[in-house]
């Protein structure tokens, strides 16, 4: 069986969250482990869609709701045409918009505990576009605070392919902070499923460090280790989970530092204003951020 249902972003908006909430319903399957990527990693793609359904969804066991949660799939200029392609067009999407600014902070946060990112927050965002390599799918990950933020774009690109109908947009300080209860409800009833008791109090994937800098680095490097480790765990399955475990294992939570009111409203201004001015019009839906 295919997906019927994604969760496509936006990135660092409650996503995890969301996926640790909906997998405990006893009609929802969800790929085996969070975020498959295989939709807008190139190298992913090209492992073909029999390779995808048999990694991420072979324990199968007759849910009507099979879902993938992958939020840089809202992101990607080329995941919904293949999405489309592989999947068809009745397939249903959630995405959840949080405020640009707190977006891209929180992502700007990420890159820099990873110790990926150099500058400060306010240098990152001016030199973003000659940072950001087309043929480096990762650096365009870590890097694209501002881009990951623009909504309007990545979401008319869906809307061109797909029925607004299939379609629940989610505001995240507003219906997933404040009304969470309600929201996942209604995830429920837009998912064509029987309203179950989840327990909504969850919070998960929190802003950390690593414990061990060396841990992390031999878990992202490839090299001898990783061929060592595809030898003993052939099953890429088995050894991603294996590797997220261990990533868990190995941090530990810090409390980011905010950023000033007069920060936030310069830095929504500049980079983001215009953009959410379009996506209200698009989506016929009131953000009120500013």
């Amino acid at each position: 069986m295919k997906p019927n249902a994604m969760c496509i972003g936006a990135a660092k908006s409650g996503t995890t969250t969301l996926y640790d909430i909906l997998k405990n319903h006893s009609d929802i399957f969800p790929s085996s482990f969070k975020e498959p990527h295989f939709f807008d990693i190139p190298d992913v793609y090209s492992k073909g869609l029999e390779w995808y359904l048999k990694t991420y969804f072979n324990q199968y066991n007759k849910q009507s709701c099979i879902i993938d949660f992958t939020p840089t799939y809202l992101f990607d200029k080329q995941a919904a045409k293949r999405i489309y392609n592989d999947l068809g067009n009745s397939i249903k999407f959630i995405i959840i918009l949080r405020h640009p600014v707190d977006r891209a902070y929180s992502h700007f946060m990420h890159s820099y505990r990873d110790s990926h990112e150099i500058y400060d927050f306010k240098t990152a965002l001016k030199l973003e576009k000659k940072r950001i390599n087309d043929k480096d799918y990762l650096s365009k990950l870590r890097f694209s605070y501002i881009q990951q933020g623009l909504y309007y774009e990545s979401i008319n690109n869906y809307f061109q392919l797909f029925p607004r109908e299939n379609f629940m947009i989610i505001n995240f300080e507003k219906e997933f902070l404040d009304d969470r209860k309600k929201t996942i409800n209604k995830i429920q009833n837009f998912l064509g499923l029987k309203n179950e008791l989840l327990n909504t109090n969850l919070y998960s994937n929190k802003s950390s460090v690593p414990r061990s800098m060396w841990l992390k680095e031999l878990l992202q490097k490839k090299g001898i280790w990783r061929d060592i480790g595809k030898k003993i765990i052939p099953s890429l399955k088995y050894r991603q989970f294996i590797k997220n475990k261990l990533q868990t294992l190995n941090l530990k939570q810090v409390q980011n530092i905010p950023l000033t009111a007069t920060d936030k409203k310069d830095i929504f201004e500049t980079y983001f204003e215009e953009d959410v001015k379009l996506l209200e019009k698009l989506i016929n839906k009131e953000m009120n951020w500013e």
